[in-house]
């Protein structure tokens, strides 16, 4: 009998070494996620409750709103890129940039930075979301197309610096364009500036 129990309390032992092994894995993995390596993690309320559409021509830039950036989080999160998802070699992201707090842009097609000099941009880093509260800058992405078709933007991902960590997040996009030929010679025309 006192084998059998010497068996157990080994077997107990080390199934208890496993778990706390296990739980020390864990927590490394889970505080490295947004660490150096660039891990994702999602640091913004992801936004799946719109979707939108709009017409534009080969020849136009395309201004569009990257929406939902409430700051999920205990620290203030620093933008540093914003990239296209999962789209075909037709389409071209130009620029990013940020407006102060105020409007927000949903599509707008021209060239807004050009076209609306009023309305000031900022370099994509000035964007900081302070903990727990909605973003005061507006960030947008300006992009083109160089074939003709109906596209489906459905994300961008978001690279962010936050607690001296770099990280990564997916953020819905729910855009859906139709690019149409524009006719030779042709500009992009700006169909309006922000109220």
């Amino acid at each position: 009998m006192l084998a059998f129990h010497e068996r157990a309390t080994s077997l107990a032992a080390a199934c208890g070494l496993a778990a706390a092994c296990g739980l020390v894995a864990a927590l490394l993995t889970a505080g490295c996620s947004a660490g150096p390596g660039g891990g994702e993690a999602t640091v913004f309320t992801v936004a799946n409750w719109f979707s939108q559409g709009a017409v534009a021509t080969t020849a136009d830039i395309v201004d569009i709103g990257v929406p939902g950036t409430q700051n999920l989080t205990g620290y203030s999160v620093r933008l540093v890129r914003i990239s296209l998802v999962s789209v075909p070699r037709s389409v071209h992201l130009q620029r990013v940039f940020v407006y102060p707090p105020g409007p927000t842009i949903g599509i707008e097609v021209g060239n807004v930075i050009k076209g609306c000099p009023q309305d000031k941009t900022y370099p994509l880093r000035d964007d900081v979301t302070r903990p727990h509260v909605n973003g005061q800058w507006n960030a947008v992405i300006a992009i083109t197309f160089s074939r003709p078709g109906v596209y489906a933007l459905k994300r961008v991902k978001i690279f962010y610096t936050t607690a001296g960590h770099s990280g990564w997040q997916y953020q819905d996009l729910s855009t859906t364009m139709t690019i149409k030929l524009a006719p030779k010679g042709a500009r992009s025309q700006l169909t309006g500036c922000l109220p």
